[in-house]
């Protein structure tokens, strides 16, 4: 993940870099991207860059992680969750690389396989399908209504 270095730098020229990032990463798979676009637009040195960051898929986590926490909301249940997790990201800057997240990119911030937990099987299948859902819905916004009922109607079944 990002260095600490990055952490410590001015608000300002930390907002310079994550713009070029979003701006890179939204407009190019992490496997297209360039280091020499996202210096460029951020205004600073190559170095600086490999001081921040490991590598591109490295910068590409850090900025994803930013949208996430920018974009997740605490509902009264999973399903007004997933709908207000989907309802922010379609308004907010980072639709855009979410869309392009879940086309090309999703392989570079997947972590270690889910581990399999003893009677954990329910909110593993309720995992699975709310990312499937979301997913899907931001892929497909036009979709995101029917998607929300038909998870919460299989989240019923399996309470059941």
């Amino acid at each position: 993940m990002a260095s600490d270095v990055l952490k410590k730098l001015k608000p300002d020229k930390r907002t310079a870099i994550e713009e070029s990032l979003l701006l890179e990463f939204t407009h190019h798979p992490v496997t297209e991207a360039q280091v020499a676009r996202i210096v460029k637009g951020a205004g600073i040195s190559r170095g600086a860059f490999y001081n921040y960051f490991k590598d591109v898929p490295d910068a590409y986590r850090y900025l994803y992680q930013i949208a996430i926490q920018q974009n997740e909301r605490r509902g009264e249940n999973l399903v007004d969750e997933a709908r207000q997790f989907i309802k922010n990201t379609q308004n907010s800057k980072y639709y855009e690389l979410f869309q392009m997240h879940y086309h090309y990119n999703e392989v570079y911030v997947t972590r270690l396989v889910a581990p399999l937990e003893p009677h954990a099987e329910i909110q593993w299948a309720e995992m699975t399908l709310i990312h499937d859902t979301i997913r899907c819905a931001l892929i497909e916004p036009g979709t995101t209504d029917a998607r929300l009922h038909q998870l919460e109607k299989v989240l019923k079944i399996l309470e059941e």
